[in-house]
């Protein structure tokens, strides 16, 4: 299907959808009385939050789509939010736990790259992951997941978005939002969580007003587990504060800071047996293979070939100060200083593969590396409401400066064979330093990444029910790379050499131009054309000087066509989206020489995303999302070895790894009683690849979770939740090459907590 056809498909769809929803809330209907402040009324209530897992939360204002303060239904672009109610109806305990259950998206946290998303058929570093609208610009890395004790809520916008966040979002972004001191009711919680696996979890947070002028907000959350697989202890803190003060009539300060601390014994994967044939077993990633299903022995569903007391860890802070300004009605400003901080330290054995017969596996990959990350910055925005020749304008413009350095300092014995250890019998017994190649840190380089932005945004109502939308971004990004170890010249083995300095500049200029309709007060239709930068391979912070040296920062676009609405006199929301994204110069590693990188082409994707949310009656409530993706390589050759020759392959036509078509979820709630709850929760993803060949199927699989609350008092509330209910093994995630590794999900997995306020 052509991107036209595509297109005119899902607009006419859309419209077609917005009519017959519209007529349909027209229909002579039973007047239902919905009584309590937690009901929908009908029609948009701008700023009020919808019960969980029942109605769409349209109309409360995003930090995400948009710096004009729009909510999610006036914004022409996908826009989710999940908050914080929500986040605690689900059981979700990190920040990953709930991302992968909005639209479209597959998530996990295996740990070479512990923040991975896959949305709208892009990933890696083609997925923005900011923190409270500030990106560290190292998101596949620093998006980790974390206690969600600490945030208000997470929201995700998807698609091509550089024109908000800069370099790295053609595939979407999403934004943690965190809890800081509001003006308002005051709160006062404690949480208490234990279950299976020695999972456990205390929790506490206050927010509480001072004086006439002064609020402050305190969170404090401990997580640790022994973990489901063998030798995967976790233990984890965060904390947060802030300090709102009111300082003059419209201005106003908050000070905040977060910190968090994680210590985890890594889990990396478990192997695939290899392949029959013939007369005895064939090596995965050999040229030719057929389609075959990745599957894991069950015998080993368990175990964990890592080293003894593996070293996983972070460290983290972050540091803000926010003024407000309002001048009046119509103007205001906002600065906001930021500072992070992150020491990152891993020691792992991180690859596993079976040997020839299937009888033993060969460990191999051992790595020590440790990264110390540190961001400054500084925005400063202005908002202006007013009329342009007679039509309503809102118009936010900024300037953004950031330093961004990260010094890399690794083990010299990369890579190296370990040992041969027995499938089933195996416990970790000696630790990483025991290796007789192993080392300490060892100085390996440094980057740094000056931004300079400059962004603008308005949006104009041409008419009462037309709007256009539009964005620009101007970035000026320059890159320092300093190497610690010894200076080598370029050769015909490595053309680029591993020089003491380089450096390089980038100046992309990203944009949005929209225009929503607004058919009723509940329902419109809109249609959106964006673009976006990437690095042209990899993470800019983190590269070499092949990968990046020559190439300049990789474009991409979006075009998006959509519908938001209410229908059935407000008991129900909906969202319907189609889109088609392209992004160009994709380079990958030169087949004929491994130190050497070339352009290969483009990689594009289209697909549908519907969200729903439904208050079927005053005690049951539904919600679900669904999304179709096509992703695809357009143009891409990649090393493959035939006949004991490398050579270049076109993957054209092939999907992305870990891309599934088919993503969907859903949630019932019922309160059956006055004081108990019922849930249940289901999550479907469609079948994917390990590898660019396609010939690594990871099976598509779905799980079941339940639970029940029972509101013991007022003010406590004790749940029970059942996690994949029904025990199915299935993979999260997955690496192919010639000894793919299968991370498995969470078994069957029991909760109790207590939710306590005061």
């Amino acid at each position: 299907m052509s991107r036209n056809a595509l297109m005119r498909g899902a607009s006419a769809g859309a419209l077609s959808f917005v009519v017959f929803s519209s007529a349909a809330a027209q229909e002579a209907l039973p007047a239902i009385d919905i009584s309590g402040e937690q009901r929908p009324a009908a029609g948009p209530s701008r700023g009020k939050l919808q019960p969980p897992n029942g109605k769409l939360q349209l109309d409360v204002a995003s930090q995400t789509g948009s710096r004009l303060g729009l909510t999610p239904r006036e914004t022409p672009s996908s826009v989710s939010i999940v908050d914080r109610a929500t986040i605690e109806a689900r059981g979700a305990q990190t920040t990953q736990e709930v991302i992968q259950r909005m639209p479209g998206v597959i998530a996990s946290d295996p740990p070479g790259s512990a923040g991975s998303i896959s949305l709208r058929g892009f990933g890696a570093s083609s997925v923005t992951q900011m923190f409270n609208g500030i990106t560290v610009q190292y998101d596949a890395i620093a998006g980790r997941p974390v206690d969600s004790w600490l945030y208000d809520r997470i929201e995700l916008l998807g698609g091509a978005s550089s024109y908000l966040y800069g370099q790295g979002a053609v595939g979407g972004a999403v934004n943690y939002v965190s809890k800081v001191a509001t003006r308002g009711e005051e709160r006062n919680e404690a949480l208490l969580m234990g279950g299976m696996w020695f999972n456990r979890r205390a929790s506490y947070g206050f927010n509480k007003q001072l004086d006439e002028n002064n609020w402050l907000q305190f969170d404090l959350s401990y997580k640790g587990s022994q973990g489901w697989v063998e030798d995967s202890n976790h233990n984890s803190g965060a904390g947060s504060i802030s300090w709102l003060t009111d300082i003059a009539p419209g201005l106003s300060n908050t000070v905040a800071v977060e910190f968090q601390s994680e210590q985890r014994d890594s889990y990396w994967g478990t192997p695939v047996p290899r392949p029959l044939g013939g007369t005895g077993t064939i090596a995965w990633g050999t040229f030719g293979l057929p389609v075959l299903d990745l599957k894991f022995d069950p015998g080993v569903r368990f175990k964990n070939y890592n080293s003894l007391k593996p070293v996983f860890d972070q460290q983290v802070l972050w540091a803000r100060d926010i003024t407000e300004y309002k001048l009046d009605e119509e103007t205001s400003f906002k600065n906001t200083f930021y500072l992070y901080r992150a020491d990152r330290q891993y020691q792992n054995v991180e690859s596993y593969r079976y040997n020839a017969t299937n009888t033993l596996i060969d460990r191999s990959g051992s790595f020590a590396t440790r990264h110390v990350q540190s961001l400054v910055g500084d925005r400063l925005e202005a908002t202006n409401a007013t009329t342009l020749f007679g039509l309503e304008s809102k118009t936010v413009a900024g300037i953004d400066f950031s330093l961004n350095q990260q010094t890399r300092n690794g083990g010299l014995e990369s890579g190296l064979a370990v040992d041969t250890v027995e499938p089933y019998g195996y416990s970790a017994y000696k630790l990483y330093q025991d290796n007789p190649l192993a080392t300490s840190y060892v100085g390996d380089a440094r980057s740094k990444l000056y931004t300079l932005a400059l962004f603008a945004e308005n949006r104009l109502s041409l008419t009462p029910q037309l709007h256009l939308v539009t964005g620009l971004r101007w970035e000026k990004i320059s890159l320092e790379r300093f190497n610690y170890r010894i200076p080598t010249l370029p050769s015909a083995s490595n053309p680029y050499g591993n020089p003491a300095y380089f450096g390089k500049g980038y100046e992309p200029i990203t944009w949005r131009a929209a225009l929503m309709y607004d058919v009723t007060r509940e329902a419109n239709v809109y249609v959106s054309y964006s673009t976006a930068a990437d690095p042209p391979s990899g993470i800019l912070l983190t590269n070499n000087a092949g990968g990046v040296r020559n190439f300049e920062l990789t474009t991409g676009w979006q075009i998006e066509a959509g519908t938001k609405l209410d229908f059935w006199e407000g008991r129900g929301s909906a969202t319907l989206a189609g889109y088609f994204i392209e992004r160009n110069n994709v380079t990958t590693s030169d087949p004929a020489n491994p130190n050497s990188v070339i352009n290969v082409g483009k990689q594009s994707s289209n697909g549908i995303e519907a969200n729903v949310g439904l208050q079927v009656l005053d005690n049951l409530s539904v919600q679900g999302n669904a999304a179709w993706i096509n992703p695809k390589f357009e143009s891409f050759e990649e090393a493959a070895t035939i006949a004991g020759t490398t050579l270049r392959v076109s993957r054209a036509g092939n999907r992305p790894t870990n891309m599934a078509r088919w993503i969907a979820n859903g949630w019932i709630t019922w309160d059956f009683l006055p004081d108990w709850q019922a849930t249940f929760a289901a999550r479907f993803v469609g079948d994917r690849f390990a590898d660019n060949a396609n010939t690594m199927r990871i099976p598509a699989y779905t799980t079941f979770d339940a639970g029940l609350s029972w509101r013991v008092t007022p003010n406590a509330k004790l749940t029970a939740m059942l996690k994949n209910m029904t025990d199915a093994a299935y993979v999260e995630w997955a690496s192919g090459g010639t000894g793919p590794l299968l991370r498995l999900g969470q078994p069957r997995t029991v909760e109790l907590s207590l939710k306590m306020t005061f």
